[in-house]
């Protein structure tokens, strides 16, 4: 089994899942453990949002994700997945999905990154403590 997969989701797979998923990379290496990000929106734009781009860039991250559309393998990759504001109908899946709640980047753009910022920190606390009860970090079984 290989390292678990997490797919985070924004409508617009431009702003606030690049941050998350940016975020995330970062906190799991320095965790020392094994998985992966990847972005989708129900209604991509066609580029990254420039000012998140520039934040990520200031602080030392690589943009390694592009706008692109949900597709159901995404979904069924997924070990995780985490919703920060598409419309639930347009995520067909039986998998649980987390919502997270996340201001607008548009309405409050520091507040939307710190938002995604203490809800990554807790997603990677909740699987390093999965991890060490475990002695590994296994995708969950369902």
């Amino acid at each position: 089994m290989g390292p678990m997969q997490v797919l985070f989701l924004c409508p617009h797979s431009a702003g606030k899942s690049l941050l998350a998923a940016s975020f995330f990379t970062d906190a799991i290496k320095a965790a020392g453990l094994q998985a992966t990000a990847d972005v989708a929106g129900t209604e991509p734009d066609e580029i990254n949002i420039p000012s998140v781009e520039i934040l990520l860039v200031d602080r030392g991250h690589t943009i390694n994700w592009h706008p692109r559309r949900l597709a159901s393998d995404d979904l069924e990759r997924a070990d995780i997945i985490v919703n920060m504001g598409c419309n639930r109908e347009d995520i067909p899946t039986s998998k649980e999905v987390r919502d997270w709640e996340v201001p607008m980047l548009s309405e409050d753009f520091e507040g939307s990154v710190r938002a995604v910022e203490g809800r990554v920190a807790l997603l990677v606390a909740e699987l390093r403590a999965g991890s060490a009860r475990s002695g590994g970090l296994e995708p969950p079984t369902s």
